[in-house]
């Protein structure tokens, strides 16, 4: 297979989305952070929007690195792929069933990058031997 698959190119490209959407997502917890009122509770706040956008961008990282290497392959890179989409499933799952219908959207985009990179397709990319890459 020399060609990347559709499903393959697919779940690269909802990989690196989410990691845009990540990256704009801590941004504006780190502008609430910077723009908060310190009260009585202020400190608190503050530490509490800095270690969501943290977390944030260490995940919008994972998911830019998991993007980058689809090219290369490897099942490394696909169990990568399987874990972001279930930890973005379950983590706006969370968030559906607390606040409101919008976390659906991640929940679905979870269940799309986990479903499309477990399908034979994928599984066959990923499990083929490349020459041109060299592996310590």
């Amino acid at each position: 297979m020399s060609r990347m698959p559709g499903t393959v190119r697919s779940v690269r490209a909802v990989l690196l989305a989410i990691g845009a959407g990540s990256v704009v997502a801590a941004v504006g917890f780190v502008v609430a952070a910077a723009t908060l009122q310190t009260g009585a509770l202020g400190a608190i706040l503050v530490g509490l929007f800095l270690l969501a956008a943290l977390l944030l961008g260490m995940f919008a990282s994972a998911a830019i690195v998991v993007a980058s290497k689809f090219t290369d392959g490897g099942k490394g890179v696909r169990i990568g792929a399987v874990a972001i989409g279930s930890a973005l499933a379950l983590g706006s799952a969370c968030g559906l069933a607390t606040h409101s219908g919008a976390w659906g959207v991640g929940v679905a985009t979870g269940l799309c990058v986990t479903v499309l990179s477990t399908r034979d397709s994928a599984r066959d990319w990923f499990d083929v031997p490349r020459p041109w890459v060299r592996r310590s």
